[in-house]
């Protein structure tokens, strides 16, 4: 594929700066920004403190920045289908992709999936995450604008999106609670993914992976969450037993391919837990999305 081109103006977020449109051997990578991605919101206008620390608006909370990526092998289909991903604390998107190696594990899944990840939090000690967190329909109006985005210049030949895959990493839980509250998508979304991500918002995961037992909530945790997981468990426990628990040292891709909500421990480090043994790769392999070939 060629570098992609600029983004219509409809979605342009102007006048924040944009990084260069950079190349993988593999796939395609592109960094755009979108007036629909978290930030700016009024949420963090006046910044954020932590332990006494402010990060301020101007540097934290005006990027809109999204990352996003098509696989070497991605062929079009009727819909778009979707990897969206929400980084936890102190990050931002290029150091996201190239850390957990994200492009190079969806290419291993070999889903015929896009790789989107929104600039949450700039390089900033927070799980606050603007318009996806909090405003209604935000994430319907995000992912739509993406894909209308990825029509117009060519890389597919539809604006409907399919499924999505919803993956987090440690403080990015507040994004993925929040959409999952009030982003208008849910119908779409077939797998909720969280590493370490179990902090808050226990009701909306729950309540998501409740009604259908089509939709496949994971969640891989440390010591750090554990508590939190067990809460979890006990929310989503059915009267017949309907968990799976699996040890991470152990596990295999036929027993993550359940569509029940499965716990994960591990005493992998935190910040390790998507790269070292490749698990964003294997946990993308147990999705509803489909295999490209």
């Amino acid at each position: 594929l060629a570098s992609l081109p600029a983004l219509p103006a409809a979605v342009l977020a102007d006048p924040i700066s944009v990084p260069p449109t950079a190349l993988l051997p593999a796939g395609q990578t592109t960094l755009r920004s979108f007036v629909s991605a978290p930030f700016p919101h009024p949420s963090r206008a006046a910044g954020h403190d932590y332990q006494g620390k402010h990060y301020s608006a101007a540097a934290a909370y005006s990027d809109s920045t999204v990352g996003i990526y098509v696989p070497s092998y991605y062929r079009p289909a009727k819909t778009v289908d979707l990897v969206v991903h929400f980084h936890g604390w102190n990050n931002d998107v290029p150091t996201v992709l190239s850390h957990y190696l994200l492009r190079e594990q969806l290419e291993a899944s070999r889903r015929n999936a896009i790789l989107i990840v929104p600039q949450g939090p700039k390089d900033a000690p927070d799980s606050g995450d603007g318009k996806i967190e909090l405003d209604d329909g935000a994430f319907a109006r995000f992912v739509n604008d993406v894909a209308g985005y990825l029509q117009s210049v060519g890389v597919t030949t539809t604006a409907s999106i399919g499924k999505i895959a919803v993956t987090a990493h440690s403080g990015g839980y507040g994004a993925v609670g929040g959409l999952l509250t009030r982003g208008g998508m849910n119908d779409a979304i077939t797998d909720v993914i969280l590493f370490d991500a179990l902090y808050g918002d226990f009701d909306a995961f729950t309540k998501w992976a409740s009604p259908d037992p089509s939709r496949h909530f994971l969640s891989l945790y440390t010591a750090y969450t554990a508590v939190n997981n067990a809460t979890v468990m006990a929310k989503m426990q059915k009267p017949q037993p309907n968990l799976v628990m699996l040890d991470g040292s152990t596990m295999t891709l036929a027993q993550l391919q359940t569509r029940a909500p499965t716990f994960v421990v591990t005493d992998v480090a935190h910040d390790d837990l998507m790269q070292k043994l490749d698990w964003y790769e294997l946990f993308l392999k147990s999705t509803a999305l489909t295999t490209a070939f």
